[in-house]
């Protein structure tokens, strides 16, 4: 049935407020409308926002104060005026926001004492969950006297849930960002744990009947950002400590701080002509040397670079950006002959072989051996775009698990891998079992999936990066986005317009005419605006990747600067548009290499002052 509650008119006007109930018990209001007497069917809009209701009369005088817990009834005569009517909806509308109790404060104390068992930091102890906890701080609330615990948590590599972590009996893992407090109830038993960073498997050196053994940490940022490392020096316990240079020659033998290789030496500047009559002076002033400045770098640093050597390289992506960032490529290889065609007109002294994976590998050590190598086998197979098998999806399968070989003939200070985003949201156990791989060589590993135009490609990519470092060495981070949305800080992201309009006429690979004719075929497209990023170029040149005037298709020059491919990178004459679908673009490669370099400089600059030396001759 309908109520009407009668609200007396404030001068000419009269309002109704409805509610409508099942019963004659319900008195809830519904309040989607205010009718307007003698004109049901007009609809007014009620202000929340506080104004003034110009018809209230009373607005000057005190608020009328209504009881909201009230359970009388509404009877004929009753009313509300306008401006208790507007309050009334603004209290019902008001979000009450739930009162949060402080935490409690506690306070570290230097040990604890529990039911007459002292706890205190250094100590080890198993969980009621069968958990483990190397003990940090002891705190006590100040309150309650309740008694914490913080600490390391580790678990049992049998015990983990990845296939990426190998699993051997009486081995933890430190999970380096799970800090919940541990109440002293959920104690267990105290056990012995030792802290290493030795990172060899295959020795058992300091393992002692009854005790437990923690190498490996897990920093698991999100699901596609994770990273497990080796524990660093600082990290192991004192008596299970190596130091980093002894892991390193353990390893690959000697090492030359700052790189393998004599930087080249600069270009001779142009000799100034000599004048007609010169002059001669025999008493030339002294020449001062500062030693105090600070500014002065190490020799050995400004003539050394790091070598680089490119597995499955193409047609160069990764090479030209690892060369921007610095690093000397020693050698490549590729069984692609077009790809190798084109990798030898632009790297002239690197050693380049057409030969597959296995082949390569049987070259001696001594010219493997690199500071910094990469493996980005063929990912077809793992795209998200390859939906039919074909005839070469086995090898390239196998072909995905060879890098992990690369690693032990090579022997690099760091590893890189690039591959399709595929590989990890599609194909998990076949990554999982990589990173194993790698962590049972005794390499840190990180991976990540990130889109390059993040990193200044003009086009939507999304890629896996893995990042690994070896015996000894510090992991470097895979760096952070430079571009980004206005308002982020960073670099505008860059467009397809940047990278093509400066393309100058008679460039070689830009053949417009040839690019027109591709579109005759399928007729004219819509155009659109170039102040935008390219979809993701693929070998066949990608979905609607085509100009922005719509009358032709991207020239082979044009996606290699989509591919950000600098303007005097050379192609050979064959299959030019899938080399260029294939490679990795070089300004993701130049902004990853770049973080590998400035990582290897710190830490041979921390050793090269602490006086540690990088072999044991």
């Amino acid at each position: 049935m309908t109520d009407d509650v009668e609200i007396p008119p404030t001068g000419n006007r009269r309002r109704s407020l409805t509610t409508t109930s099942t019963d004659s018990s319900d008195s809830s209001c519904t309040l989607d409308s205010v009718t307007v007497d003698n004109d049901p069917d007009r609809f007014y809009c009620i202000d929340l926002t506080g104004a003034v209701d110009q018809w209230d009369e009373t607005t000057a005088r005190p608020a009328d104060i209504i009881d909201l817990t009230n359970d009388a009834e509404i009877n004929d005569g009753d009313y509300l005026t306008d401006g208790s009517f507007q309050r009334l909806l603004e209290r019902w509308t008001l979000e009450v926001e739930p009162e949060i109790p402080a935490p409690p404060q506690r306070h570290a104390t230097h040990e604890l004492c529990h039911d007459g068992i002292i706890y205190r930091e250094g100590q080890s102890v198993e969980l009621q969950d069968g958990t483990f906890l190397r003990i940090t701080t002891t705190l006590e609330e100040d309150a309650s006297g309740a008694k914490y615990l913080l600490g390391r948590r580790l678990i049992r590599t049998t015990a983990h849930k990845g296939t990426y972590i190998p699993k051997r009996q009486d081995e933890l893992i430190w999970i380096a960002n799970e800090t919940a407090d541990v109440a002293l109830d959920d104690v267990k038993r105290f056990v012995r744990i030792h802290f290493t960073n030795n990172c060899y498997l295959d020795q058992d050196w300091g393992q002692i009947p009854g005790a437990l053994l923690c190498r490996l940490k897990e920093i698991p940022e999100a699901d596609n950002d994770v990273s497990v490392e080796y524990l660093s020096f600082d990290e192991a316990d004192e008596g299970y400590r190596i130091e980093p240079a002894a892991l390193r020659q353990a390893w690959r033998g000697h090492t030359e701080p700052f790189g393998s290789a004599l930087a080249p030496a600069p270009a001779p500047a142009p000799a100034a002509p000599a004048p007609r009559n010169p002059v001669i002076i025999l008493d030339p002033p002294p020449v001062v040397i500062d030693l105090d400045a600070e500014d002065l770098k190490p020799e050995a640093q400004e003539n050394r670079q790091y070598t680089f050597g490119d597995g499955f390289c193409g047609g160069g992506g990764v090479s030209c950006g690892a060369r921007q960032a610095g690093l000397q490529v020693k050698w490549a290889f590729d069984k692609w002959l077009p790809a190798i065609t084109t990798y030898g007109l632009n790297f002239e002294t690197a050693e380049c072989e057409q030969s597959d994976v296995f082949s390569f590998l049987t070259n001696g050590y001594e010219f493997l051996k690199v500071d910094v190598s990469h493996g980005s086998p063929p990912c077809q197979t793992f795209s998200a775009a390859h939906t039919i098998a074909c005839e070469t999806d086995d090898a390239n399968s196998a072909c995905i698990f060879s890098c992990a070989d690369l690693i032990r003939r090579c022997r690099p200070r760091v590893h890189t891998m690039e591959e399709t985003s595929g590989l990890f949201e599609r194909h998990r156990d076949t990554f999982y079992r990589i990173i194993q791989d790698f962590v049972e060589v005794g390499y840190s590993v990180h991976w990540k999936v990130l889109n390059c135009m993040d990193y200044g490609v003009p086009q939507s990519r999304r890629r896996l990066i893995i990042l690994a470092s070896g015996p000894g060495e510090t992991l470097p981070q895979i760096p952070g986005p430079t571009h980004g949305l206005p308002g982020s800080g960073l670099h505008p992201y860059t467009t397809i317009n940047q990278v093509i309009e400066g393309i100058p006429r008679g460039a070689s690979d830009h053949d417009v005419i040839k690019a027109e004719e591709r579109m005759m075929r399928w007729g004219p497209r819509a155009q659109y605006d170039a102040n935008q990023q390219a979809r993701t170029i693929t070998t066949g040149g990608g979905d609607n990747n085509y100009h922005p005037s719509g009358r032709r298709g991207f020239t082979n020059r044009e996606f290699a600067c989509l591919q950000t491919f600098p303007l005097e990178y050379r192609f050979g004459r064959h299959e030019v548009r899938k080399q260029i679908g294939n490679a990795v673009p070089p300004m993701l490669a130049k902004a990853l290499f770049g973080a590998v370099v400035e990582s290897l400089k710190r830490t041979d600059e921390r050793e090269s002052s602490w006086g540690c030396l990088f072999s044991a001759s």
